[in-house]
């Protein structure tokens, strides 16, 4: 193990455990959660990163399950659940709403909202602001706690969506596909569960999850990293995959996040693959940028 402790990431003296804390949620998860390692370690990636992240799948595939699950384990953070409808207001979303007891978009670090996309244009447009800035209007500018804003949906992103929620779906930075369970021995240990998720008395504070946050700054990326994502820009180009410079800017978090996991001050090539969720924004282009990816990374490899 590399250890933070061992870098010059002094000023956080318990960056290590708070790592390794981290490592045993997400293993304790998978334990669970069968054949969701991925989508487990890319839930606290983007959480790590402060991006938002939509969670695309039929429902009862425990997309839901596991974030409610994953706050169980981070003393301190709160996560405000909601079911969107077309009738749905901003109003609805916040913690002065009676029916929220307290709880809302305001007064939350994590906020899980379900059929996000079924939402109406107003409350939407809303949401678009606060994911952006973390601030509510309401009416004077407040600063809310917000780290990220997760979405599902059972709609597959396609070219016919609607151009004005492009805008607010590109700020989901990580989309990630859920499949219903494949291998036949993890079916069957499915249909023997008998018992609720149990955190196992792994506990992280949300300060240490926000030192966590803090020390990505110290994870450095070589130029030689640099060239390969231009690399892959350049050909999703050609191939009429277009991803905004803002995403671009913001996938160096995800790729950070996934070294500071790996134990790791440095980017790795492999570190890569963490961005592939960010890649696309129709589910036709899915085949096209984990193929791109995959080429540019062999080639990395053999040079």
């Amino acid at each position: 193990m590399n250890g933070f402790l061992n870098t010059d990431i002094n000023s956080y003296d318990d960056i290590d455990g708070a790592r390794e804390k981290i490592i045993s949620i997400i293993g304790n998860l998978d334990a669970y959660f069968f054949e969701r390692y991925e989508l487990i370690e890319s839930i606290l990636i983007s959480i790590i990163a402060k991006q938002h992240m939509i969670l695309i799948g039929e429902p009862g595939l425990a997309k839901t399950a596991i974030l409610k699950a994953l706050t169980k384990h981070i003393n301190g953070m709160k996560l405000f659940d909601y079911q969107m409808t077309p009738h749905t207001e901003i109003n609805d979303l916040l913690s002065d709403n009676p029916l929220n007891k307290g709880n809302g978009i305001d007064k939350c670090e994590i906020v899980l909202i379900d059929e996000f996309f079924k939402g109406k244009t107003s409350t939407l447009n809303s949401l678009l602001s606060i994911m952006n800035e973390r601030i509510l209007y309401n009416p004077e500018p407040v600063n809310i706690p917000l780290i990220s804003l997760f979405a599902t949906s059972n709609e597959k992103p396609d070219r016919t969506v609607s151009s004005n929620l492009l805008p607010l779906y590109d700020r989901f930075l990580l989309r990630k596909e859920v499949l219903p369970i494949a291998r036949e021995d993890n079916f069957k240990k499915l249909l023997k569960l008998s018992e609720e998720y149990s955190s196992g008395n792994i506990n992280l504070t949300l300060d240490e999850l926000k030192k966590i946050i803090t020390a990505l700054r110290k994870i450095n990326i070589g130029e030689n990293i640099y060239n390969l994502i231009f690399g892959i820009r350049e050909e999703l180009k050609n191939r009429q995959v277009i991803v905004s410079d803002r995403r671009w800017r913001d996938t160096v978090k995800i790729i950070k996040a996934k070294a500071m996991l790996e134990d790791r001050l440095y980017v790795s090539e492999n570190d890569i693959r963490a961005i592939e969720s960010s890649m696309w924004t129709y589910y036709s282009d899915i085949r096209t940028v984990k193929a791109i990816i995959n080429k540019h990374l062999y080639n990395f490899s053999i040079n």
